[in-house]
């Protein structure tokens, strides 16, 4: 059976605001190295990591043995394994393949997306307080 929470779609919305958030963290640490010798560029693909989550609903059933395994579709995914090399071509001499206007641009499209995502998941809790208080 499905919770209040699920059934509303909180639980999503939660979700996609944990992604938003690491992702958040991601860019800052390629801002913040921008001038680090050898400092290659990470990223995190933000609809990649929610089409994995929201699943299709026709993957097998698994069992984790490992820590290191792919967690079953039953756990819940930590965001943070989604983070990769971005592997841009470095045109610097020490190795640093971080791109600042690039990076500030995520940065303002990922604030934007949190914004929104507060806005929505506020909107759900205000809902249902409504409905709480109307009974």
């Amino acid at each position: 059976m499905d919770g209040l929470f699920s059934k509303m779609g909180i639980d999503k919305l939660g979700y996609a605001l944990t992604t938003s958030s690491v992702r958040n963290d991601v860019i800052s640490q390629n801002i913040a190295n921008v001038d680090t010798p050898g400092y290659k560029a990470k990223d995190l693909k933000f609809f990649d990591v929610m089409n994995e989550y929201l699943g299709d609903g026709k993957k097998l059933p698994l069992t984790r043995t490992n820590e290191k395994h792919l967690p079953p579709a039953d756990m819940v995914m930590d965001p943070s394994s989604f983070v990769y090399d971005q592997n841009n071509p470095s045109v610097r001499n020490d190795g640093n393949d971080v791109n600042e206007d690039y990076e500030m641009s995520q940065l303002a499209e990922n604030s934007v997306r949190y914004q929104m995502l507060s806005q929505m998941t506020a909107g759900k809790f205000t809902k249902l307080k409504e409905i709480i208080q109307s009974r």
